[in-house]
């Protein structure tokens, strides 16, 4: 009987012994696991708050880089009086540093009304509108109002994401949510590029962004990539692909240029 006590007991000590051991191994392997997790977290968040797409275009070393970009919002507000629509420009042009030193023009027709600011300097084009339209919409007419800024830069292209950024913030200030925005850059290589070079052109910026190309398209001088990366928090849906970027690389004789496009997410205007 002693024999049996003291085996029964052998075991219970080994089931501890075992059962602790499986437990510790089960929480280093779970802290092991929440470390990651937490890790890639933070360099997520890090590479995103650094992230700049200009970065990758601008590695690729191209001539005449220039910047463009485009936010159109919605503003849902039934009336906005003119002091109001001048008031949202010049909050727009005081928060990306825009002297207004013009008046603001003001064209109106029976159920249309634009306020428009626009300035030309020697590297920069920046337009702001706000634009209302009345639409009958069964038994009564409303008046939808809308935001538009255009701004194009030269050369020090960099700055485009923080001039989105204080746009963006702006809105947001207004209780804008409805908005769409289009980020263009535009460079170029002397002479033509075979369709070899295009691709590893257009491969270099997807990959510079971490992205994945989705669909590609080539006829005749023309190659465009259309391509999803999760550092771009906006998409559009197209036959079932997430879309954020798109590059399209063509070649204009006349000047003896290959001009490389890269538009988020995708291109606003004929290329």
């Amino acid at each position: 009987m002693e024999s049996s006590s003291n085996k029964t007991y052998g075991f219970d000590i080994i089931k501890r012994v075992f059962s602790l051991k499986r437990t510790q191994i089960t929480l280093y392997m779970v802290v092991v696991l929440w470390l990651a997790v937490a890790t890639q977290m933070i360099v997520n968040r890090v590479f995103q708050e650094d992230f700049r797409i200009t970065e990758a275009f601008v590695k690729t070393d191209m001539q005449g880089m220039e910047s463009s970009l485009e936010i159109l919002a919605q503003y849902n507000k039934d009336f906005l009086s003119e002091e109001d629509k001048k008031g949202i420009i010049r909050g727009i042009a005081d928060a990306i540093g825009l002297k207004i030193d013009k008046e603001i023009t003001v064209q109106k027709e029976a159920s249309h009304s634009e306020y428009n600011f626009t300035k030309q300097a020697k590297q920069a084009l920046t337009e702001i509108k706000v634009i209302s339209m009345e639409q009958e919409e069964e038994e009564y007419s409303r008046v939808y109002h809308y935001i538009i800024v255009r701004m194009s830069i030269k050369q020090s292209i960099q700055s485009i994401e923080g001039y989105k950024n204080k746009i963006e913030n702006v809105l947001k200030e207004l209780g804008v949510n409805d908005k769409q925005v289009t980020m263009q850059f535009n460079g170029n290589y002397d002479g033509a590029r075979s369709s070899a070079e295009k691709k590893r052109i257009a491969r270099f910026l997807v990959e510079a962004l971490h992205g994945e190309i989705a669909l590609e398209y080539e006829e005749g001088d023309l190659y465009t990539i259309y391509a999803y990366t999760g550092l771009i928090n906006e998409y559009i849906d197209s036959l079932g692909n997430k879309i954020n970027i798109q590059i399209a690389i063509t070649y204009d004789e006349e000047n003896n240029k290959t001009k490389v496009t890269l538009a988020t997410p995708v291109l606003n205007q004929s290329w």
